[in-house]
């Protein structure tokens, strides 16, 4: 019965996640770039790459930094009448009665944005992405986490 238990354990404790620990140096580039940020959490986006999700003057965001602590990207929540006017005319034109959500404006590490969303109707569920004067460069269906 022990060795049952033992096994068990041994079991339980290998299917856990295993908690990594950001490193200093990305704590330390976060803490200085976003001194204001409150309800800071951590995740690794994939390997060497370290999300940071936080709120920041009352809005949801997030930032991406590598495992030296360089930033590399960072996304901001915001509401569909903050997009460039060429995207919300795409959305009015190509995608009525589309119902949109997760709109975030991602910035890169040398300044330019990106604005990103989800889009559903009925069944179908797509990803939209525009440039910052609202072009469309992607449109692809949402992967399913």
């Amino acid at each position: 019965m022990t060795l049952l238990i033992c096994i068990t354990l041994a079991i339980c404790s290998n299917a856990q996640k295993a908690k990594v620990e950001t490193p200093v140096a990305v704590k330390a580039a976060f803490s200085a770039k976003y001194p204001a940020a409150q309800k800071v959490k951590w995740s690794i986006e994939k390997p060497g790459e370290f999300e940071a999700e936080f709120i920041l003057n009352k809005v949801e965001s997030s930032a991406l930094f590598d495992a030296t602590g360089k930033f590399l990207e960072s996304e901001v929540e915001i509401r569909e009448a903050e997009l460039p006017q060429g995207a919300m005319t795409t959305l009015t034109k190509d995608f009525a009665g589309y119902k949109f959500n997760e709109i975030e404006q991602a910035t890169d590490a040398k300044g330019m944005s990106t604005y990103e969303m989800e889009a559903s109707k009925g069944k179908v569920k797509l990803e939209l992405t525009f440039d910052s004067n609202g072009k469309m460069i992607s449109k692809k269906p949402l992967k399913k986490e």
